[in-house]
This record gives C-alpha cells, sequence and structure tokens, in this order.
C-alpha cells in the first residue's frame, strides 16, 4: 500500500534523525575533550567529566530505548545540563557541544519552555566565548546564535515530521482495521447468500416434490384402492399405475436436476393442460374441461411452469378432497398477465383453516402462492362449504420475453 510505503519511510526518517542527534553530541563532545585537553591544565578533571557525561548520555539513550518513551526525563536532561555547563566553565572548547544539546532541549520540552532553554544556553555559550577572548566578537555571539536558530528550525521539522508519521500510522491502521472488517463481512454475507441459496433451494424442491412426486403417488394410491376394491378392471388400473410411476420416475429426475417439466417440453402450456384434465379424467371419473380465452402468445418458461405446477397442484386437491363431478380450467391470455381458473362443483372448504381441516396440510395453496410470488403473481382461492372452489393463478409478462 502506498500509505504504508510512505510511513514507513517516514519512520526510518525520523530513526536516522535521532541516531544522528546521538552521534553529534558523542562527536562534539569528543572533539571538545580533545581540544579541551591539548589546552587547559585540568586534564584529568575535564576527561572525567567528559567520559561521565558521555556515560550519562548513553545511560538516558538505554533507559528510553527500554521503556519505549520519547524523552528521557528533565532530571536526566538538567544534569546532563550542568555536567556541560560545567566543561564549559573548564573549556570554551565545549561550546560546540551545545548545538548538539540545542535539539535535546527542543525534543524533550516544551516549545516554549524550549526556546527558552536553547536562549539561556545560547547565551551560556556566548558567554563562555566572549570570556575565552579568542578571535572577533561578533563571530563569538553571531555563530552561538545561529546555532541555536537551525537547531530550533530543524527540531520544527522534525516534529512535524514525527506528528505526520504518526498520523499515517494510525491511518494505516485504520486501514487496516476496516479491511479486516471487510473482509469479515463479505465472509458473513458470503454466507449468508450459500445459506438463502440452500433454503431456496431446498424450497424449490419441496414445492417441485409436493406438485408432482406426491400428486404421483397419491395417484398411484387411490387407483390400487380401487383396484383392490374391485371398482374396475385390473388391467386397466395397472397400465394407468404403470403410467403415473413413469411419468413420475422422469419428474423425480427433473426435480433433482431443475429440468422444464416433460409435458411442457413435449408442446405448449394448452396441450399441457389438456394432458391433464385428460388424465383426471380417465384416472378419477371427474369431468374436466379445458378453454383457452384470448389468442396463444408466447410467455416466459417460468411462467408456463408456475401456471402448470398451479394447475397440477388445484387438479390434486380437486381429486383428493373435493369430491367434485365436474371441473374446468380456463386459461385466458390478457394484454399485460395470463390467467388461470380452476373451478370445481366439489364441497367447497374454508381456505383461512384449510392446514386445520382433516386431511389437508395446506402446503398446496402455501406452494401455488410461493411460486407465483417469485414471478410478481397472486393467488386467489374462493371457497365455501357446499359451493365448490375457484382457484384462481395470476402472473404479469412483457409480451414477446421467452
Amino acid at each position: 500500500m502506498k500509505d504504508a510505503a510512505e510511513t514507513t519511510s517516514g519512520s526510518m526518517v525520523l530513526r536516522s534523525m535521532r541516531i544522528g542527534e546521538h552521534a553529534l553530541f558523542v562527536g562534539l563532545l569528543a572533539i571538545g575533550t580533545v581540544r579541551a585537553v591539548g589546552t587547559s591544565s585540568s586534564k584529568p578533571a575535564i576527561i572525567f567529566i567528559a567520559v561521565a557525561l558521555g556515560l550519562w548520555y548513553a545511560l538516558g539513550i538505554r533507559l528510553a530505548a527500554r521503556h519505549k518513551t520519547r524523552g528521557y526525563g528533565w532530571l536526566w536532561l538538567v544534569i546532563l545540563i550542568v555536567g556541560w555547563l560545567v566543561l564549559l566553565a573548564m573549556s570554551a572548547e565545549f561550546s560546540w557541544v551545545a548545538f548538539a544539546l540545542f535539539f535535546l532541549v527542543m525534543h524533550l520540552l516544551a516549545t516554549p519552555i524550549a526556546v527558552a532553554g536553547v536562549a539561556v544556553l545560547t547565551a551560556a555559550v556566548v558567554a563562555a566565548q566572549v570570556t575565552a577572548g579568542s578571535g572577533s566578537l561578533v563571530p563569538q555571539v553571531m555563530g552561538p546564535i545561529l546555532g541555536a536558530m537551525v537547531a530550533v528550525g530543524l527540531t520544527i521539522v522534525y516534529r512535524r515530521l514525527a506528528h505526520e508519521s504518526e498520523q499515517r500510522m494510525q491511518l494505516v491502521e485504520q486501514l487496516i482495521t476496516a479491511q479486516d472488517d471487510l473482509i469479515a463481512v463479505h465472509d458473513e454475507l458470503a454466507k449468508t447468500q450459500r445459506e438463502a441459496g440452500a433454503v431456496a433451494e431446498r424450497a424449490r424442491i419441496a414445492r417441485d416434490i409436493h406438485d408432482t412426486l406426491a400428486q404421483g403417488f397419491s395417484s398411484i394410491v387411490l387407483l390400487s384402492r380401487a383396484g383392490l376394491a374391485g371398482a374396475r378392471d385390473v388391467m386397466s388400473l395397472l397400465s394407468q399405475i404403470e403410467s403415473t410411476a413413469v411419468d413420475n420416475l422422469d419428474e423425480a429426475r427433473r426435480v433433482v436436476h431443475a429440468l422444464t417439466p416433460a409435458m411442457l417440453e413435449q408442446g405448449s402450456l394448452p396441450g399441457a393442460l389438456q394432458r391433464l384434465t385428460d388424465r383426471l379424467t380417465e384416472q378419477a371419473g371427474i369431468a374436466t374441461t379445458l378453454r383457452i380465452v384470448g389468442e396463444v402468445q408466447a410467455i416466459p418458461t417460468a411462467h408456463e411452469v408456475a401456471l402448470l405446477r398451479a394447475a397440477q397442484s388445484a387438479l390434486a386437491n380437486v381429486r383428493q378432497h373435493s369430491r367434485a363431478t365436474h371441473a374446468s380450467l380456463t386459461l385466458s391470455y390478457e394484454d399485460e398477465s395470463v390467467r388461470l381458473d380452476v373451478v370445481d362443483d366439489g364441497r367447497g372448504f374454508d381456505p383461512a383453516t384449510a392446514a386445520t381441516q382433516p386431511g389437508r396440510t395446506g402446503m398446496g395453496l402455501r406452494s401455488m402462492r410461493e411460486r407465483l410470488a417469485q414471478l410478481s403473481g397472486r393467488l386467489e382461492v374462493e371457497s365455501s362449504a357446499s359451493e365448490g372452489t375457484t382457484v384462481t393463478a395470476t402472473i404479469p409478462f412483457m409480451k414477446g420475453v421467452r
């Protein structure tokens, strides 16, 4: 990531600047010590104090690294400055060590206090230079002042870099957190979609099994009972049972693979409905008629499947529950919709309590409603005791769409 690369680059710059500060202090202290030893009579004392000051500085760095703090404490800084002032009083050669101290003061203290501290250190250097009396007065004054100004300017730049680096680190952390959250949400969404897909597939299979296999098995049961009761010719019943079983085996394969019903593959929707009515008349002895209203139009296959399944479920209810003697199907092609009406003259029922009535589960009506709802269609059921039942399935469609 670009931000991560920039943040890493900024951190390296800050680390290099810190190392530079340490090297500057050690280097200036060493140079001052060498020059002071060559010009002063207090050589042992200068060496001792300089070494002690260097060790004290190293101790502060070590403690800061161990505790991961930005600074080393004001007491450490005060002792460091006092030690330097002692060396400065012993030799003006330690004046340039003040340049490294400027950075430390600006780094460890708040800006107003740090600037005041730099001014005090600058004044001490100027006083030491003037007291030593070596060289021109202008360089003795302007040199420390310019050095202090450079140190303050560089420290301000350093602080700005540090602030920007910290902000970018926080931004990178937020981006990483947001990315992790997004991945988690994506995984959860994918899981939810898989679960929803599984639920939808189970619902599809349940509807198809109810409208095909369950109805076929019911037909086989009814035909078998008729044969056992001796009400009809055995050979004819066996032929019908075989035909129904063969059709059910084919439907089972089509349900598993979500294929188009065989009745629709063999012809149009009106033809499939005609075969349904003929089968009901043949197997149950219920007079069934089919009427087509309007000009037959090409409608989407999904619409044809939904209407065929609705007809299968409605006629199965007529056969099993209505005790009807006649049923009629009306397929109406309208301008913006197609409608199927299934009407019987049976004993009727209360649609509100269909699932609680003996021998009924309500699965058929629920299945029809769910299937039609997927196509923005609707199901209407009108029925009452001894007055038959009317089931109407309506699906809107656009002309010319398959």
